[in-house]
């Protein structure tokens, strides 16, 4: 068996024993990679479609990543082909990121956190938890998801319409990309949206570039009306504009859920499901051992921000993002700062063992909480 995946996908080795792997840049793949592949693993960079597999032999097709829209679903289904990915494998990795970027953006601008309210848009795996880590840092929690809303899904929030929680103090998006519907994605937050939010709110998106039209945001900020805004995702990937990336408060290379955890959830998930397609039992994965122990105590929310800056700065992300653009070819920098991302370990691989006040125990225990 020939499997052909994406090389920034880590735990390759599982597939090892079924077959021959072959490693391939996931932004390099075209109909003569796969021409004789039994199996295509990809990331979120590969467009998966008639196009790419209509003269080959491929039969199943998994891709690492939360999102999907990257890969004709229908036309698999049409030609027989298998599919799975990994829903909610990164959802720790995002929701520590928005916390940090939160928590970064609040610091700058002199409020608490914990005061504000936060609209969260999107509430999927990663959503639910983004909420839920919210509540426990003491703000208040509003929800939007107009498909679970009108299934009826009971998602512990009552359901908002994203034009009513334009009023929210924070925004966070978490939604996949969808061009068709009433309830498409693209460009979800459109020149009104971002203009009604206007200065004194904030936006972090984590999800996808196109969900929040980056021409837009960059107009108003220059203006000085748009939402202080964490981009993590851009409209143009892998080409980052430089004026808005100038103007948000802070800016990522799409590594919001690149954990070392979220990467190896998301090929587990994947070769869990490889398995199941060829009918045999896959083998137990092995638990993993506390990193060290981490002794901070966490008294407000500088200490927090501090704590989380252990394991992981954003302002580095930064740093490294907007260094990119002096490259001659800036689009093949942006995928060299995701290909040799820094390893980056989750919280809940330490153990917590300092003292703290009693309104950041529940954050606390979020963080910290194994799996």
């Amino acid at each position: 068996m020939k499997i052909v995946a994406d090389a920034n996908m880590p735990g390759l080795e599982l597939f090892a024993a079924h077959g021959q792997v072959v490693p391939v840049d996931g932004r390099q793949m075209n109909p003569s990679t796969v021409a004789d592949a039994d199996v295509l693993l990809v990331r979120s960079v590969t467009r998966v479609n008639a196009e790419l597999l209509a003269d080959s032999p491929v039969r199943f097709v998994g891709s690492a990543t939360i999102g999907t829209d990257h890969v004709d679903q229908q036309w698999l289904q049409e030609t027989q082909r298998a599919f799975a990915h990994a829903p909610g494998c990164n959802a720790r990795a995002v929701a520590e990121y928005v916390l940090q970027a939160l928590l970064l953006v609040c610091q700058k601008q002199g409020r608490a956190a914990s005061s504000l309210s936060i609209g969260v848009v999107g509430m999927g795996n990663v959503g639910r938890r983004v909420a839920q880590w919210m509540q426990a840092l003491g703000m208040t929690v509003r929800a939007c998801d107009p498909p679970l809303a009108e299934q009826g899904v009971d998602v512990g929030y009552r359901l908002e319409s994203i034009d009513a929680l334009l009023d929210c103090d924070v925004l966070t998006l978490h939604v996949p990309l969808t061009d068709t519907g009433p309830a498409a994605t693209r460009h979800l937050l459109h020149h009104e949206r971002l203009a009604a939010m206007g200065a004194n709110r904030i936006l972090i998106n984590t999800c996808r570039g196109p969900v929040v039209d980056n021409r837009a945001l960059e107009s108003l900020l220059r203006e000085g009306k748009g939402p202080a805004s964490v981009l993590d995702v851009w409209e143009e990937e892998p080409h980052v504009p430089g004026d808005l990336l100038d103007r948000v408060m802070w800016g990522s290379p799409h590594i919001a859920g690149y954990s070392v955890q979220g990467k190896e959830n998301g090929t587990r998930m994947v070769y869990d499901a490889f398995c199941k397609w060829r009918g045999i039992v896959a083998p137990e994965g092995q638990k993993a051992t506390a990193l060290g122990v981490l002794a901070q105590d966490v008294q407000d929310e500088r200490d927090l921000l501090s704590l989380l800056q252990t394991a992981y700065r954003l302002p580095d992300d930064y740093s490294r993002l907007q260094e990119s653009l002096n490259e001659e070819n800036s689009a093949a920098a942006f995928d060299q700062l995701r290909k040799r991302y820094p390893l980056r370990q989750e919280m809940h691989r330490w153990l917590w063992q300092g003292s703290a006040a009693v309104p950041f125990r529940p954050i606390l225990d979020a963080l910290f909480a194994p799996g």
